[in-house]
């Protein structure tokens, strides 16, 4: 056992001073050019501001995530674990170059609206109108 261990030894110390651990000048060039353009920094998902429970006209329970300045809100229909479907508010429209956005404008403005168009969420607090993919428009009041 001993003589096979003296024989591994000189042979893997062999093979580990074969290894390269010098840099060349070509890397360094790269890895500062790669340091100095830094990556865009990421958007991150809207915080959720408020949650709230409603029972809409036809006795349904519906629980809604209010995201950021109510910008966005994830409505779950029956209960909590339920898929979230995600409306919005439509983004302004982009200022013209060199024209000053006020604050006002930067807010949106009307009901929040699913991607496909069939859900839609106007108000916030205590009642809200609600209009479902599968049913009409009704009014919600919160628990």
């Amino acid at each position: 056992m001993k003589k096979n261990l003296l024989l591994i030894a000189p042979l893997s110390m062999l093979a580990l001073a074969a290894c390269n651990n010098s840099e060349t000048p070509a890397n360094e060039g790269e890895e500062a050019a790669q340091a100095a353009t830094a990556p865009a920094p990421v958007a991150l998902p809207p915080a959720i501001t408020s949650q709230a429970t409603y029972r809409c006209a036809d006795n349904t329970i519906v629980h809604i995530d209010f995201l950021g300045d109510y910008e966005a809100a994830d409505i779950r229909v029956g209960e909590k674990t339920a898929v979230a479907v995600r409306v919005s508010a439509e983004k302004p429209a982009a200022p013209a170059e060199g024209e000053a956005t006020p604050a006002e404008a930067a807010k949106p403005a009307g009901p929040l609206k699913s991607v496909d168009g069939m859900t839609t969420l106007s108000g916030s607090g205590k009642q809200i109108q609600l209009k479902l993919a599968d049913k009409g428009e009704q009014s919600c009041k919160s628990n």
